[in-house]
């Protein structure tokens, strides 16, 4: 794990970036304070597993924050819960602190509380098979650029975007199809740059940055929602989500039955 010091930075890092967002707002400051406080406790409850290695060894977190008021509740859950809320930060700080993720890892918030803390179940897993829901009918619609196709209805669990049809390597030959392939003149997109996942555990489409040059965005109602580059994890679709891509523009919609 890297050090308590290194990891004291990367929150406050992260609680920095937020501040631009609440802070504006009459509780914005106990809100990010808030935020650190739990970041710092989960991060005391990481363990050494041996090894050289480390675990958090509880697959369930209950966050108790007391709400004053209705209005305050109504702060406090829009701001940590949903998305960009605190289960993506406990799993980027497990990440870096090179913690394996819990499965199935939840994250509840409590604020009918007393008084504010966290608490830590390690919850068994059940012993009946959950069934897997169908994947959501979704499509991508191509805005900006030239792309063939133009329109693409997502039939699989990934869907690979890139420039060209195929990406031939010079030792190992084909290296992959790209489902949405935009043309060669369209040199802002990587022959590799991205792809969308569906998790048929949490019935979720992510998009994810594949090494590419230009990165990926997100534009969501206004704002502008960066993908980690190379992560596995990416980041969480909602439907009307416009995609930047290089220079290129692809929408994400969920098709209603």
């Amino acid at each position: 794990m890297k050090s308590l010091e290194r990891l004291d930075q990367w929150i406050a890092g992260k609680v920095k970036r937020l501040s631009s967002n609440v802070a504006r707002s009459p509780q914005g400051q106990e809100l990010l304070e808030i935020r650190r406080d739990i970041l710092e406790d989960i991060r005391n409850h990481i363990e050494p597993k041996g090894g050289g290695k480390w675990t958090f060894p509880y697959n369930e977190i209950e966050i108790h924050v007391p709400a004053q008021d209705d209005a305050h509740k109504e702060l406090l859950q829009a701001t940590l819960a949903g998305d960009d809320g605190l289960e993506d930060d406990i799993e980027a700080l497990l990440g870096e602190a090179g913690c394996a993720m819990p499965r199935n890892l939840s994250v509840m918030l409590d604020l009918e509380a007393p008084q504010f803390g966290v608490s830590y179940r390690r919850r068994k897993p059940p012993s009946v098979v959950p069934t897997v829901a169908a994947r959501p009918a979704a499509k991508l619609i191509v805005t900006k650029g030239a792309a063939d196709p133009s329109e693409y209805a997502i039939a699989s669990d990934r869907v690979n975007i890139g420039r060209l049809k195929e990406v031939i390597g010079e030792k190992e030959g084909l290296r992959r199809r790209n489902d949405v392939a935009f043309d060669a003149t369209e040199t802002t997109v990587s022959r590799e740059h991205a792809y969308i996942r569906y998790e048929p555990n949490t019935g979720k489409f992510r998009v994810c940055d594949d090494h590419s040059a230009r990165g990926v965005s997100i534009f969501r109602e206004g704002r502008r929602i960066g993908v980690p580059k190379a992560s596995t994890r990416g980041a969480q679709l909602q439907t009307g989500d416009e995609l930047q891509i290089g220079d290129v523009r692809i929408r994400f919609e969920i098709v209603e039955s």
